[in-house]
């Protein structure tokens, strides 16, 4: 496996500026920029007065907030019905309030401790719930299931958007291997001792959980593997793209098992039949997904395209504009394409399809669009575009995918929040619950950690950098947070008491299974790092 093979291209360090701040005497405070000798470069930037300083600064940034999150109460508690607006008991407050202390729970959490902001969503969630803060009825229920649902859409938007073909062409053997043999085997462990050792799980329930379990969690582990590649780590073999590459697709693989397993526990038929509509379903979302990603490619049209010929002297304003205006085109077309094949596909009785659709989609135009650009530049050296791709030797801004990554950050705290939500204490007061589920993970997790071992095994990694392999395989967060969820709701609509308590049984295991590897995880990537992986000159 050779060094080139396996580069992650990085935008450019940016040298930070040395600031000096002094005072003139003439009530302006102004800040010298001064390089590494610290001898003055460009002149000095003027700071308007005193509120420009940290504190004063710091004080506003939070009054804003406060101001704001103040004024969108009082919008919807003098334009919506006062039942709904109630504290407590009413649905829309409930909602709003889940989503403020959720979202400054994560900030919190994150700032002073340094764990995920997701472990402090998930903590608001269940305080909220427990305190007897949070109940939602009504029509506000079914607006929580539709922000549930379109987060599914986001995510597998994002997770088709961030597969790059050329990376996954050069990585494809060990891709593979580490993307496909871990998540199965942690699934079929999950999903035997979870049958074996769960009561009234069938194996099409065990299977579920199993899948849902199995997916590791890029939201964690993608941001502190950059942290480590900034600082040389991990890139002497390429350690750190080869588990970006892999964990896009384990995602993308559980996703898609997890909703074929489902649609057969509650399809009706003999088994025959339910296989056969699964694959129906595999096809359809296949073909779908490559249709709907090929059109996107060429419409809207790119920003070199004649009817946006420009003038000989480039208008560099009207320039930026146009290619907002085609991200905006291209990310609402994505969005709404893959949400509408998401609803309309279950609507139809194929509920696989959807999932595969939004996934082969995005994949497909995403790479589209970086094929396009690269053809673009080599008939054109001089042009210079703003679009969502890039050449496989520099790296280049993607703005469809970072308006993507920017919709599930809005998201993030009602899809943890509302997954603490499901968590009631009394449902964790028969410890013996608690530790059955703690088991079936553990025995999950072990597997995982062997048949990960077995797949890196003879690509030329060291023992040290197989243990890092196996510690960042660890956390997992976004996709239980999505999909146990959605199996609760599946299983309330079209399932048996039965079903609902085994749904139920599936969210409290996915909630200990975030707050037990989601801070493991995130901390073990910071703390062994640096100590397990050799860092490049």
């Amino acid at each position: 496996m050779g060094d080139s093979a396996l580069q992650l291209s990085d935008p450019p360090d940016e040298q930070p500026l040395q600031l000096q701040r002094r005072d003139d005497g003439d009530g302006q405070w102004r800040f010298d920029h001064s390089d590494d000798a610290g001898e003055n470069d460009t002149g000095d930037v003027v700071a308007m007065s005193w509120c420009d300083d940290r504190l004063p600064a710091t004080a506003a940034n939070v009054a804003a907030a406060i101001i704001g999150v103040a004024i969108a109460w009082s919008l919807l508690y003098v334009n919506v019905s006062p039942e709904l607006m109630a504290v407590p008991g009413g649905s829309l407050s409930s909602i709003f309030m889940l989503y403020v202390i959720g979202a400054v729970a994560g900030w919190l959490i994150n700032k002073m401790i340094g764990l995920p902001p997701r472990f402090g969503m998930l903590l608001a969630g269940i305080a909220l719930q427990n305190a007897g803060l949070y109940s939602v009825t009504g029509w506000c229920s079914h607006l929580v299931s539709f922000i549930r649902e379109v987060s599914l859409a986001v995510t597998l938007i994002n997770g088709g958007l961030e597969l790059d073909a050329n990376q996954l062409r050069r990585l494809s053997g060990v891709v593979a291997k580490l993307t496909l043999l871990p998540c199965l085997a942690e699934a079929a462990a999950v999903g035997i001792a979870a049958h074996l050792i769960l009561p009234g799980f069938s194996w099409q329930w065990s299977l579920v959980l199993g899948f849902t379990l199995s997916a590791v969690s890029p939201a964690i582990l993608v941001p502190g593997l950059f942290q480590l590649k900034r600082l040389g780590y991990g890139e002497v073999k390429g350690v750190n793209t080869l588990l970006i590459a892999a964990s896009s697709l384990d995602n993308i693989v559980s996703i898609c098992a997890f909703r074929i397993v489902l649609g057969v526990l509650f399809m009706t038929g003999s088994v025959t039949s339910k296989i056969i509509q699964g694959l129906i379903d595999v096809s359809i979302g296949t073909v779908l997904g490559v249709i709907w990603g090929f059109f996107l490619i060429f419409v809207p049209p790119s920003p070199w395209a004649m009817i946006y010929k420009k003038p000989k002297t480039e208008n560099t304003i009207t320039s930026q504009r146009l290619n907002r205006l085609i991200t905006a085109k291209r990310s609402f077309l994505l969005g709404a394409g893959g949400f509408l094949v998401m609803t309309g596909s279950r609507w139809c009785g194929y509920p696989v399809a959807g999932p595969l659709a939004c996934i082969i989609s995005a994949f497909v135009a995403s790479t589209g669009w970086r094929w396009r650009l690269k053809m673009q530049n080599r008939n054109n050296p001089t042009i210079s575009v703003d679009e969502n791709c890039g050449d496989e030797d520099q790296d280049q801004e993607k703005p469809v995918e970072k308006v993507f990554e920017y919709v599930w950050d809005g998201l993030q705290p009602s899809v943890f929040a509302f997954l603490g939500t499901d968590i009631k204490f009394e449902l964790l007061k028969n410890l013996d619950k608690v530790l059955v589920g703690l088991l079936v993970l553990t025995f999950g997790i072990t597997v995982r950690m062997i048949v990960t071992t077995c797949s890196v095994l003879g690509s030329g990694f060291s023992r040290k950098e197989i243990i890092f392999v196996n510690i960042s395989w660890l956390p997992k967060a976004t996709i239980q947070a999505i999909l146990a969820p959605f199996a609760l709701i599946i299983a309330k609509d079209l399932g048996t008491p039965e079903d609902i308590e085994c749904g139920t049984r599936l969210v409290t295991i996915a909630v200990i299974s975030i707050l037990f590897t989601a801070p493991i995880g995130s901390i073990g990537i910071k703390l062994f790092g640096p100590r397990l992986l050799p860092r490049a000159n």
